[in-house]
């Protein structure tokens, strides 16, 4: 997550706000050192960059975008930025991608920490371009740290070829950048219900995201429930009826998949898509992946024809 310094306050509420996507060129620094834009690339309504910098001072503030933005931590680090959302019943911390719709209000506080992110921001004349009549991220919700194996894939391509430009790059980082759009449409779509798009009830919906977005924690009923304001029968109930499926065998079928996603590339060691996936321990994990897909993680990870 990026957070710019002293901009021009909320005149509601005096409070700063921020505007994710911009390249701080006319902003106050003093809460980070190092600050520097190595590469960037502007199409039409399409921005991306690569940028490094240090928070070394403590500082919040609100975030609004103007435009659909995206970034993700091309080190490889899980950050510890906190982020909010009124749309949020807890606090999340910002993870590997970020993915923020314009036009809603955020509110963050970024950890003293190193950041070397490539951050990716459209408007909505690149989704018209694209989509024609229709938006399909016209709904779409902000996510701490999306978990798509080939999202990761297009962002870290499209910093690659923006680090390191070849022949027709800017033609191929458009490229990239209309299939990583395509990708978070359909994982957006995806996320509001497994079913095909259907549309789930509010509280269900509501179940789903929690879990989706926290599995790498222990995920209890009475963590769930807590989270959505709702009784333990009650939330157990609720997502019975609106899915056919148990909260615990869900939760299950998410930490698999996300595990196959994860197993896609070799960025990540074994010992950390583990716990990345919610298990105490590399045997579980290991256990639990064997008895849902008929192989180890590690040979899920070498069998032939997989897509690096």
């Amino acid at each position: 997550m990026q957070m710019a310094l002293n901009p021009a306050a909320n005149p509601a509420t005096g409070v700063p706000l921020v505007r994710p996507e911009c390249d701080w060129s006319n902003q106050n620094r003093d809460y980070v050192q190092g600050f520097e834009i190595l590469a960037q690339f502007a199409s039409r309504d399409l921005t991306m960059d690569i940028r490094k910098y240090e928070w070394v001072r403590p500082s919040a503030g609100h975030l609004l975008p103007e435009r659909h933005y995206l970034d993700i931590s091309l080190d490889g680090s899980m950050r510890r930025s906190i982020l909010r959302s009124e749309r949020w019943q807890e606090p999340r911390y910002s993870g590997g991608v970020l993915y923020l719709p314009p036009h809603v209000t955020y509110w963050g506080e970024p950890a003293l920490e190193k950041r070397n992110l490539f951050c990716l921001s459209f408007g909505e004349r690149f989704l018209a371009d694209l989509f024609e009549d229709e938006n399909p991220l016209s709904a779409a919700l902000a996510h701490a740290d999306i978990q798509n194996a080939s999202l990761r894939r297009y962002l870290l391509a499209m910093a690659a070829e923006l680090a390191s430009p070849g022949f027709s790059a800017g033609p191929l980082l458009e490229s990239l950048a209309i299939s990583a759009t395509v990708e978070l449409a359909r994982w957006s779509r995806l996320l509001a219900d497994p079913r095909h798009g259907v549309a789930m009830p509010q509280q269900a919906r509501r179940i789903e995201e929690y879990i989706r977005a926290n599995l790498s924690s222990t995920l209890s009923i009475a963590d769930i429930a807590r989270a959505c304001g709702m009784s333990t029968r009650n939330v157990a109930r609720v997502f019975k009826q609106a899915t056919g499926s148990s909260i615990g065998d869900y939760i299950a079928r998410c930490r698999i998949d996300l595990a196959k996603d994860l197993l896609a590339s070799d960025e990540m060691r074994i010992k950390e898509i583990s716990w990345r996936c919610g298990f105490r321990s590399s045997s579980a994990f290991s256990a639990a992946f064997r008895a849902s897909t008929g192989r180890t993680p590690r040979a899920f990870r070498m069998r032939p024809g997989m897509l690096q």
